[in-house]
């Protein structure tokens, strides 16, 4: 009897004991653990969820429905967890959940709310016509007027190049909608122009075996054109001047890799170290390179004729061909005064970006002169040919509040970048907020400004003389007509590039928040082998993610909204470049994995590692930028082919950028720029055949 009721009362604690073991390994959105976490739904709209369950799990469809309906419309746009590490909006949850209903619970959820959509669908008109068909496919779908609104909302959609979005209307009426009385030969050949112009290359191969399967035989008329729905699609989709076929997932031909077999001089050398420790003390240089600002690496950027430098906010323009100085914003030598306070080496030399397109620079830097921990990071924009400043960001008042912490990215004609409310803990504030915002490049116009979610982590509390934990900085991509925001702390979000609306995030493994330190001071300690926040990458169509802080590698389809793989990888590792069978890897150590067996192919140890700088990497060799040299590395193998030794020995390594005619080497001390010798023939050296070519870049 003891042993009886001993086990009685201490199986619900071991029964609890194997749930928390299980749920440790679950992302979800919700877990107080988290770093990061997405605008979530409230405690009485998880409740709702869980009413609608158990009302319809004993069919009391009346009562299971008014559940989802008592959501407020704010919160329908929130976050909830969705299906293996998904973070959906509310909104889709509820769609999701009325597109499982059984026929009798469609059958009553028609009786109760027909009414409610077919009224919002008849006011559907001027100003209220998108927003009114938004909320009858959102929250109405299965009514009898539900595949109507999704058509018209389609077509709306597709005049507003919003092509992601026509394509999800109308394969939901194909998928979900099995009684509709729409021609499901036009739907689909909707669909399927749809999906031509966003891109989504495998569900557009799909709907064209249906297009020929199904409805090969059916004539229709589209545009005064009148033909198979298959004949429509080809004169249709071929016709297209803005198909996305370029825009998005087709592997083009790059230029070929240097040919450094034999040695060549330099056509010119910046040596702006040199400039710096000019005039310094012997104590004033000591000072200066314990300092890590002395090893950091200019970032820098190729546009037509010219190379645009970024050195720790000293903007510079050189001639490409004869290396001159063509414009700066400030002398080199002042850099020495921010390095002689010990505050300056909270100064993250890794955050500084440049870009430049057409008349245009912008900068990402922060004022080297401000000794403050919290000095926010800013945005700058200067005429590519004078350098004269055209607008700054801390003189716009829309972004006063913001700090900024990604490179920008320019695509579809807008400025992209990631902005974080600034950590004032003098002021007792809640936690930063990560936002992104859509700039007018002209003239730093704010068009719309999205929040991500809340960031819990803060890295301003930091160790020094080195960070003993990677830096998180987001990352953008854009890929037809959408924005994937890498936050690198488990969260990589889409957002829709036109309107800014935050539509999914996907939350992947990564280290909890720390417990909150303090800024200090002391002796040198190696620092553990950590990596930088990389870009997530392209292969085909699927997206490679690998969080700074994350030791899993994921692969989305994010047409699909699908994980298709994961696999373990080590912390230290940052994403290089993919091809369509490669992914090539930085960290400690150089290294290729197989996309197609997930297996290592190949690792190879260089001197200083990987762990930063720019690696050229092309379909005959892979081109890294070390303290003892230029390496090339054989893609197959692995094996170091030669090492070019150049003018940059000694440096901490950097960046290598090639342009038409000039390699460029940029490391701590120098930029060298050496005449571009044309590769001899894969065939004369008798090598392999070459990787798949890599993907072509967002732009």
């Amino acid at each position: 009897m003891r042993w009886a009721i001993l086990t009685l009362v201490l199986l619900p604690s071991f029964a609890q004991a194997q749930i928390e073991v299980v749920d440790q390994d679950q992302v979800s959105n919700d877990k107080p653990s988290r770093p990061f976490v997405m605008p979530a739904a409230s405690t009485e709209v998880k409740e709702a969820l869980d009413d609608f369950e158990r009302f319809r799990r004993r069919n009391a469809w009346e009562r299971a429905l008014k559940a989802l309906y008592t959501i407020p419309e704010a919160q329908a746009r929130r976050f909830i967890d969705g299906d293996k590490g998904f973070i959906v909006p509310v909104a889709r949850k509820r769609h999701a959940l009325l597109n499982s209903l059984s026929p009798e619970g469609r059958t009553a959820y028609r009786l109760f709310y027909d009414a409610e959509a077919r009224k919002l669908f008849e006011d559907a008109d001027g100003p209220a016509e998108l927003g009114n068909l938004e909320r009858v496919y959102s929250a109405y779908f299965l009514t009898t007027i539900g595949d109507n609104a999704a058509d018209r909302l389609g077509d709306l959609y597709f005049e507003l190049g919003r092509f992601d979005r026509a394509a999800d209307c109308w394969l939901s009426i194909l998928r979900e909608y099995p009684d509709s009385d729409l021609t499901p030969a036009l739907v689909a050949l909707k669909a399927a122009l749809a999906l031509t112009r966003a891109g989504r290359v495998s569900e557009l191969t799909s709907i064209r075996r249906e297009l020929a399967d199904r409805y090969n035989d059916e004539k229709i008329t589209v545009g005064g054109q009148t033909g198979s729905p298959l004949q429509l699609l080809e004169r249709l989709a071929g016709a297209d001047p803005q198909r996305a076929d370029a825009t998005v997932s087709t592997p083009q031909p790059l230029t070929a890799g240097p040919d450094l077999s034999a040695p060549v001089e330099p056509a010119w050398q910046l040596r702006f170290a040199d400039s710096v420790e000019a005039g310094m003390t012997s104590p004033e240089l000591t000072q200066w390179e314990s300092n890590p600002l002395s090893t950091a690496i200019p970032t820098a950027v190729s546009e037509g004729a010219n190379l645009f430098v970024n050195y720790l906010g000293h903007v510079f323009a050189l001639d490409l061909k004869t290396g001159k100085l063509r414009w700066r914003s400030a002398a080199f030598h002042h850099l020495e005064v921010s390095a002689m306070q010990n505050q300056g080496r909270g100064n993250n030399p890794t955050r500084y970006a440049i870009m430049a397109s057409g008349d245009f620079v912008w900068s990402l830097a922060r004022d080297p002169k401000d000794q403050n921990f919290y000095a926010p990071f800013l945005l700058t924009c200067r005429r590519a040919e004078t350098g004269e400043i055209v607008w700054h960001s801390k003189d716009l008042a829309d972004y006063a509040a913001f700090d900024l912490v990604s490179p920008p990215l320019l695509a579809a004609g807008k400025l992209f970048i990631v902005a974080r409310t600034p950590a004032t803990p003098q002021q007792q504030q809640g936690l930063p907020q990560e936002l992104v915002l859509a700039i007018q490049p002209r003239d730093g116009k704010l068009l719309w400004k999205t929040e991500i979610g809340t960031f819990r982590q803060n890295n301003m509390y930091q160790f020094f003389y080195y960070n003993q934990a990677p830096v998180a900085e987001p990352r953008l991509v854009y890929r037809a007509g959408a924005l994937f925001v890498d936050t690198h702390v488990g969260v990589l979000a889409r957002v829709d590039a036109d309107s800014g609306s935050l539509e999914w995030g996907f939350g992947y493994r990564t280290d909890a928040a720390p417990i909150q330190g303090r800024i200090f001071f002391g002796p040198y300690q190696p620092p553990d082998p950590i990596g930088i926040s990389s870009q997530p990458l392209s292969a085909g169509e699927t997206l490679l993610i690998k969080g700074v802080q994350s030791d899993r590698l994921y692969a989305i389809d994010t047409s699909r909204m699908a994980l298709l793989w994961e696999r373990p990888i080590a912390k230290s590792a940052r994403l290089l470049d993919a091809t369509e069978q490669r992914l090539f890897l930085g960290g400690p150590e150089l290294s290729a994995l197989n996309l197609g067996t997930k297996a290592l192919a190949w690792s190879t140890r260089l001197p200083h590692g990987s762990t930063d700088g720019e690696v050229l990497v092309r379909s005959e060799g892979l081109w890294q930028l070390t303290p003892r040299g230029i390496f090339e590395i054989d893609p197959q193998s692995g094996a170091v082919r030669r090492i070019f030794r150049g003018q940059d020995l000694g440096a901490a390594g950097g960046d290598l950028l090639l342009t038409d005619d000039r390699l460029v080497a940029v490391s701590n001390r120098t930029i060298s720029a050496y005449p571009r010798r044309p590769a001899p023939a894969r065939a004369e050296r008798g090598e392999d055949p070459a990787l798949n070519r890599k993907r072509a870049s967002n732009e």
